[in-house]
């Protein structure tokens, strides 16, 4: 697992070595950031980060800051530990909670330009996500969910229109843009 884009492109990230913690391949992430446009300004926020792939991806490509999520302590610290190896720690808030306890306690104030959801599989959680971070989102927004194949996701969530749908091997990727 490593950074495909960017300032650091080519260093690689810490796993998270446990089994409830699924990686990204280099060949989806590159699909994915294609699809965003490669370059990425803004805020961003990685819900369910694991070692940040996602997020620590957007760093290398231009985003001014990253907030990771995750339950798992491990993750947490993972995350914190590839942001300082790329010497981007200065850009990362990594919060160890669950994602309920989050969104409950998110700043109203708080406005995220690029979302990564990469919940559990089983949890299928994503379009009530996109409707709680809703307030949270600029204008122009978009938010990567990431799902088993066979979930698709509606056309419309909200004020959320799908703008890509993309099957790789065992994984679905669906976009939505605020």
């Amino acid at each position: 697992m490593r950074i495909i884009g960017g300032k650091h492109k080519g260093r690689n990230l810490i796993r998270v070595n446990k089994p409830t913690t699924r990686e990204t391949s280099d060949f989806v992430k590159e699909s994915v950031f294609g699809i965003l446009g490669g370059r990425t300004p803004g805020v961003v926020l990685d819900l369910f980060a694991g070692a940040g792939s996602y997020g620590l991806e957007a760093i290398s490509r231009g985003a001014s800051f990253l907030y990771a999520v995750d339950s798992d302590i491990a993750a947490v610290l993972t995350v914190v530990e590839n942001a300082k190896a790329m010497g981007e720690a200065d850009k990362l808030k990594a919060l160890h909670r669950p994602y309920e306890r989050f969104l409950k306690t998110i700043k109203k104030d708080l406005r995220f330009d690029l979302v990564f959801l990469d919940p559990p599989y089983a949890m299928n959680i994503c379009e009530d996500i996109l409707i709680k971070l809703y307030p949270n989102l600029n204008g122009g927004a978009k938010v990567v969910c990431e799902t088993n194949k066979f979930t698709e996701l509606s056309d419309h969530v909200g004020a959320y229109t799908k703008i890509k749908d993309r099957i790789y091997g065992r994984k679905r990727i669906t976009i939505y843009q605020k």
